[in-house]
């Protein structure tokens, strides 16, 4: 004897619409649980720190205008050779050796214009600073005056891992300059 069970379609619909809403609120709480988590560990001290960075010769601040575009407050560059120096700061309590350094100039909007250049700091003490130096750095493309896109620059200063040295974390600061050599830098002030 065979038995025939019916089933109410409503209530079938009402028991698969609960179990999709709780299905998606334990998706939706997982998800929240680990993004918290990752921005945790973005905020975490790094093992070296990026105190500053300063262009010689020096940058200026200006708001510049090409056509109907105007920048403003663009970090200009005004030669075609510049010098970059990086002030770094060990916030470990270890020393470190050999620690991996990079550079990366590279023109906005066109991926073909990069200048990678790579460096090694042989030593940084716990709590100690040094300065990392980059000489004779070519700019890649110059606005003259009429294009704001042609002179825009993204620098970029890395600080890859060394297990080996004692650098475990990577460290990456980055920055965009419009290099222009129609912009006059201010005259100097003269002190007696």
């Amino acid at each position: 004897m065979t038995k025939i069970i019916a089933l109410n379609r409503k209530y079938l619909a009402m028991v698969a619409s609960a179990f999709v809403i709780c299905l998606v609120g334990f998706l939706g709480f997982s998800l929240w649980h680990n993004s918290d988590a990752s921005v945790s560990k973005i905020n975490e001290v790094p093992e070296i720190k990026m105190l500053g960075v300063t262009v010689e010769p020096a940058s200026i601040v200006k708001d510049l205008t090409y056509g109907s575009v105007t920048l403003k407050g663009a970090q200009v560059i005004t030669t075609k050779t510049f010098d970059l120096i990086a002030t770094v700061q060990n916030t470990t309590a270890n020393k470190m050796t050999n620690i991996p350094v990079e550079l990366q100039v590279s023109l906005v909007g066109d991926d073909t214009k990069k200048v990678i250049s790579p460096g090694t700091l042989p030593a940084l003490e716990p709590g100690a600073t040094a300065r990392v130096a980059f000489r004779q750095i070519k700019v890649l493309g110059d606005a003259l005056g009429k294009s704001a896109t042609v002179g825009q620059h993204l620098m970029t200063l890395r600080i890859k891992p060394n297990p080996e040295g004692g650098v475990v974390q990577a460290t990456e600061a980055s920055f965009r300059f419009t290099v222009d050599s129609t912009v006059k830098a201010p005259v100097a002030i003269k002190r007696q």
